[in-house]
């Protein structure tokens, strides 16, 4: 039974320090096409992951390392970025045009034109980054023959046909598994869920009636929903445009709100403030979650629906942890060992993850 009990203690420790990636947001690009050109804006920050271009090794990207270093990079952009049409493959002029800022910081601007971007049913293949960066995504906004496409380019959907028809329930249906997806790749969000399940699964007295299990639910439900309601706010005014904060300090204050949640844990402070703590905190993890949608939502017609989806599938994640981990928790909560060691553990362990990914982050 013991064994049992620490599996997921083990499994919170090899996740959270195994892999120093955990600590930084996932790669993103933008692709905005036009029947002229592709414009592909590329963070300096990933780039620095690609050993072509910092030549002296000093960490930071100069625009004279840009200029150095295009060409080579440029027979990258053509190697991983492929277009082509009726089977053959189209060629492609790719010239590193300037830089770009975004919400998470500045971008190099690349232009990629080619002959086949009139033609109808091109197809796109984009794999870049994804041998570096497996969480990499690539946000499409193209605009062919008045055909409005929004879409999203991952490892797992690395190509699509340009111009074609897309249907808005496509377009929702992309954007609600993205919603999922960047719950389940946020190991910073799901640590911080995590946090706000481990009160309800404190017992100060083993002796006493336990509380059964839809009680527990409901306590449970009243924390996640003001979590819920204050991200959704700031995800959707953030996203529109309404208000921004620096990237930077969203995702350390992100991370650091971790820590606050498990010490409360810890201290079993009173429900209140916890539902007051998920409510603050939910409104700065609503900005993470728009990190990049904002940047790309801003030009599209479809920015409602994409948010109302990425939105869906946010909670849709959400939902499903909590059915999926507060069960086992509330049967753990019976055992003498969960009570005495391993709460306080889990609730240590959460604190420096979140101390560990804040200090990452600065």
């Amino acid at each position: 039974m013991m064994r049992l009990i620490l599996i997921p203690v083990l499994v919170l420790i090899g996740a959270v320090f195994s892999n120093l990636s955990f600590a930084h947001k996932a790669s993103d690009s933008f692709l905005y096409i036009s029947s002229e050109q592709i414009r592909l804006d590329l963070a300096v920050q990933d780039m620095l992951r690609i050993d072509l271009i910092d030549v002296n090794g000093d960490g930071v990207v100069s625009w004279g390392e840009l200029r150095a270093t295009e060409p080579v990079f440029s027979d990258l952009l053509a190697k991983h970025i492929v277009l082509s049409h009726g089977g053959e493959r189209c060629g492609l002029d790719i010239v590193l045009r300037g830089m770009s800022d975004h919400s998470d910081g500045p971008y190099t601007s690349w232009s990629l034109t080619s002959d086949c971007l009139s033609r109808a049913a091109v197809n796109l293949d984009y794999s870049l980054l994804f041998d570096i960066d497996p969480q990499h995504r690539a946000l499409l906004l193209s605009n062919l023959s008045g055909e409005k496409q929004l879409s999203v380019l991952s490892p797992s959907n690395p190509s699509l046909v340009l111009g074609e028809d897309i249907s808005p329930l496509s377009t929702a249906g992309v954007f609600l598994w993205q919603g999922v997806v960047h719950l389940l790749v946020g190991y910073d969000h799901m640590l911080f869920l995590l946090a706000l399940l481990l009160p309800a699964t404190r017992r100060k007295n083993l002796g006493t009636q336990a509380e059964s299990l839809r009680r527990v639910f409901t306590d449970v439900a009243l924390v996640v929903t003001m979590f819920t309601l204050a991200h959704s706010f700031t995800l959707i005014a953030a996203s529109l445009g309404w208000f921004s904060l620096p990237s930077q300090p969203v995702e350390i204050a992100i991370a650091i709100s971790i820590s606050l949640a498990a010490f409360m844990a810890l201290m079993d402070v009173n429900a209140r403030l916890q539902r007051g703590l998920a409510m603050g905190v939910g409104l700065i993890h609503g900005f993470g979650f728009a990190g990049v949608l904002s940047d790309l939502l801003a030009a599209s017609p479809l920015k409602l629906l994409a948010l109302a989806s990425f939105n869906v599938g946010i909670e849709l994640a959400q939902l499903a942890l909590v059915i999926i981990v507060l069960p086992v928790l509330y049967r753990f909560s019976f055992l003498p060992l969960y009570q005495r060691r391993v709460f306080p553990l889990a609730s240590i362990l959460l604190i420096a993850s979140g101390l560990y990914m804040a200090a990452q982050r600065i």
